[in-house]
């Protein structure tokens, strides 16, 4: 089954497999935890930065197509769409975005860094500890395939108009339009 699930821990039980996952996080309130409403399935249409990785004998394109300050949040939108498939099943999304490898992957290894205050952003947690972004069960992509992930951080303070975004084996996309 391929999932991408939203970002505050709900997960799509017995949901059907899907050709392009996705899961996008819903801007929470100011002062609210972040919202489990339900994941949306279509990234905004622009492409704010991209870079190419490669991973197992896999190429994939990570495209950032939303940096989104909502209050005292932001909220980050990626897509990874393989390029060049490896064979077998396709690539084995698992850890690749993860801060530490696990049998529960997220992209929790995704940070924002504010260049201008020299501050490091590591995704949000929730009240019981996990993180406010994408989680990962059993994804793979062939070929043409995408899926859409999300993170959420505190967001940098107002006069902060872009930062850079490290991803996981993909490296760092500088100065990404906060919007």
């Amino acid at each position: 089954m391929i999932l991408a699930a939203l970002a505050a821990g709900c997960q799509a039980a017995g949901a059907p497999p899907r050709s392009e996952p996705a899961a996008a996080t819903t801007a929470p309130p100011s002062s609210a935890p972040p919202s489990t409403a339900p994941p949306s399935t279509v990234p905004p249409d622009k492409v704010l930065a991209a870079r190419e990785g490669t991973l197992d004998g896999h190429t994939f394109n990570v495209e950032i197509v939303q940096l989104l300050r909502r209050e005292r949040f932001v909220n980050l939108t990626f897509t990874a769409t393989v390029t060049k498939d490896g064979g077998g099943l396709g690539w084995q999304v698992h850890n690749a975005f993860s801060a530490v490898p696990r049998p529960d992957p997220t992209v929790d290894g995704v940070y924002l860094v504010d260049v201008k205050n020299a501050k490091k952003h590591l995704v949000a947690l929730d009240s019981e500890g996990k993180c406010v972004c994408s989680r990962i069960e059993a994804l793979f992509l062939k070929q043409d395939q995408k899926a859409v992930f999300s993170a959420t951080f505190a967001a940098p303070p107002a006069d902060v108009a872009s930062v850079d975004v490290h991803i996981p084996n993909v490296g760092t996309l500088a100065n990404v339009p906060i919007s």
